[in-house]
Protein backbone atom coordinates (compact mmCIF):
# COMPACT_ATOMS: atom_id res chain seq x y z
CA UNK A 1 0.00 0.00 0.00
CA UNK A 2 2.55 2.58 0.69
CA UNK A 3 4.41 1.81 -2.85
CA UNK A 4 1.40 2.93 -4.20
CA UNK A 5 1.05 5.96 -2.29
CA UNK A 6 4.82 6.70 -2.73
CA UNK A 7 4.52 6.15 -6.95
CA UNK A 8 1.15 7.98 -6.59
CA UNK A 9 2.80 11.35 -4.98
CA UNK A 10 5.63 11.12 -7.43
CA UNK A 11 3.19 11.28 -10.25
CA UNK A 12 1.29 13.69 -9.17
CA UNK A 13 4.62 15.77 -8.13
CA UNK A 14 6.04 15.51 -11.74
CA UNK A 15 2.51 16.63 -13.41
CA UNK A 16 2.71 19.59 -10.88
CA UNK A 17 5.86 20.64 -12.23
CA UNK A 18 5.10 19.90 -15.98
CA UNK A 19 2.73 22.15 -15.49
CA UNK A 20 4.36 25.18 -13.80
CA UNK A 21 7.22 24.89 -16.54
CA UNK A 22 4.58 25.04 -19.16
CA UNK A 23 2.41 28.20 -17.11
CA UNK A 24 6.07 29.74 -16.83
CA UNK A 25 6.64 29.79 -20.67
CA UNK A 26 4.10 31.38 -23.05
CA UNK A 27 1.59 32.00 -20.74
CA UNK A 28 2.48 35.97 -19.81
CA UNK A 29 -0.45 38.44 -19.57
CA UNK A 30 -0.30 41.22 -21.83
CA UNK A 31 0.76 43.78 -19.35
CA UNK A 32 4.06 41.57 -18.31
CA UNK A 33 5.24 41.17 -21.77
CA UNK A 34 4.26 45.05 -22.40
CA UNK A 35 6.54 45.40 -18.84
CA UNK A 36 9.26 43.56 -19.83
CA UNK A 37 9.59 44.52 -23.28
CA UNK A 38 9.87 48.10 -22.17
CA UNK A 39 12.58 47.53 -19.68
CA UNK A 40 14.98 46.03 -22.04
CA UNK A 41 14.20 48.78 -24.50
CA UNK A 42 14.75 51.23 -21.67
CA UNK A 43 18.44 49.78 -21.14
CA UNK A 44 19.61 49.01 -24.68
CA UNK A 45 18.12 52.29 -25.41
CA UNK A 46 18.43 54.77 -22.33
CA UNK A 47 14.86 56.20 -22.70
CA UNK A 48 14.01 59.01 -20.56
CA UNK A 49 11.19 58.92 -18.18
CA UNK A 50 8.72 60.52 -20.59
CA UNK A 51 9.87 57.83 -23.38
CA UNK A 52 9.64 54.85 -20.74
CA UNK A 53 5.73 56.09 -20.78
CA UNK A 54 4.85 56.20 -24.07
CA UNK A 55 6.46 53.27 -24.71
CA UNK A 56 4.69 50.96 -22.28
CA UNK A 57 1.60 52.53 -23.52
CA UNK A 58 2.87 51.39 -27.10
CA UNK A 59 4.05 47.64 -26.09
CA UNK A 60 1.17 47.22 -23.65
CA UNK A 61 -1.57 48.42 -26.80
CA UNK A 62 0.36 45.71 -29.34
CA UNK A 63 0.72 43.22 -26.66
CA UNK A 64 -2.77 43.18 -26.37
CA UNK A 65 -3.72 43.25 -29.60
CA UNK A 66 -1.63 40.21 -30.49
CA UNK A 67 -2.90 38.05 -27.90
CA UNK A 68 -6.58 38.65 -29.14
CA UNK A 69 -5.54 37.47 -32.31
CA UNK A 70 -3.56 34.54 -31.46
CA UNK A 71 -6.93 34.09 -29.71
CA UNK A 72 -8.42 34.23 -32.63
CA UNK A 73 -6.65 32.66 -35.55
CA UNK A 74 -5.39 29.61 -33.17
CA UNK A 75 -4.06 26.49 -35.70
CA UNK A 76 -3.82 29.01 -38.68
CA UNK A 77 0.22 29.96 -39.03
CA UNK A 78 -0.03 31.45 -41.46
CA UNK A 79 -2.25 33.84 -40.75
CA UNK A 80 -0.82 34.49 -37.71
CA UNK A 81 2.49 35.20 -39.19
CA UNK A 82 0.78 37.71 -41.56
CA UNK A 83 -1.18 39.42 -38.46
CA UNK A 84 1.99 39.34 -36.63
CA UNK A 85 4.39 41.15 -39.43
CA UNK A 86 1.14 43.94 -39.80
CA UNK A 87 1.34 44.12 -35.78
CA UNK A 88 5.24 44.66 -35.83
CA UNK A 89 5.17 47.30 -38.58
CA UNK A 90 2.33 49.50 -36.73
CA UNK A 91 4.23 49.02 -33.30
CA UNK A 92 7.53 50.24 -35.04
CA UNK A 93 5.63 53.32 -36.73
CA UNK A 94 3.98 54.29 -33.33
CA UNK A 95 7.90 53.51 -31.56
CA UNK A 96 9.70 55.92 -34.40
CA UNK A 97 7.58 59.22 -33.45
CA UNK A 98 8.39 58.51 -29.61
CA UNK A 99 11.95 57.44 -30.09
CA UNK A 100 14.95 59.88 -31.06
CA UNK A 101 16.17 58.97 -34.99
CA UNK A 102 19.25 57.47 -33.35
CA UNK A 103 17.25 55.13 -31.04
CA UNK A 104 14.88 54.01 -33.40
CA UNK A 105 17.72 52.84 -36.04
CA UNK A 106 19.23 51.14 -32.72
CA UNK A 107 15.78 50.00 -32.03
CA UNK A 108 15.47 48.27 -35.39
CA UNK A 109 19.20 47.12 -35.84
CA UNK A 110 18.70 45.37 -32.33
CA UNK A 111 15.62 43.62 -33.65
CA UNK A 112 17.20 42.35 -36.72
CA UNK A 113 20.17 41.39 -34.27
CA UNK A 114 17.47 39.13 -32.52
CA UNK A 115 15.99 37.71 -35.68
CA UNK A 116 19.29 36.45 -36.90
CA UNK A 117 19.60 35.07 -33.83
CA UNK A 118 16.85 33.25 -33.59
CA UNK A 119 17.30 31.49 -37.26
CA UNK A 120 20.53 30.76 -36.02
CA UNK A 121 19.09 28.82 -33.08
CA UNK A 122 16.20 26.91 -35.50
CA UNK A 123 19.29 25.64 -38.01
CA UNK A 124 21.23 24.25 -34.47
CA UNK A 125 18.02 22.77 -33.17
CA UNK A 126 17.33 21.23 -36.26
CA UNK A 127 20.93 20.02 -36.81
CA UNK A 128 20.84 18.24 -33.62
CA UNK A 129 17.82 17.07 -34.61
CA UNK A 130 19.42 15.04 -37.84
CA UNK A 131 22.36 13.91 -36.13
CA UNK A 132 20.23 12.33 -34.01
CA UNK A 133 18.63 10.65 -36.21
CA UNK A 134 21.54 8.86 -37.93
CA UNK A 135 23.35 8.10 -35.19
Amino acid sequence: MSNKLVVFAVIVLSLSACNLNGQKRGQWSPKDMAKRQTEMMSKSLDLTEEQKESVFAINLKYAEEMKKSMADNKGDRENMRTLRNQLNEKKNTDLKETLSSEQFEKYIKLLEERAEEMRNGRKKRKRRKIAHVFS
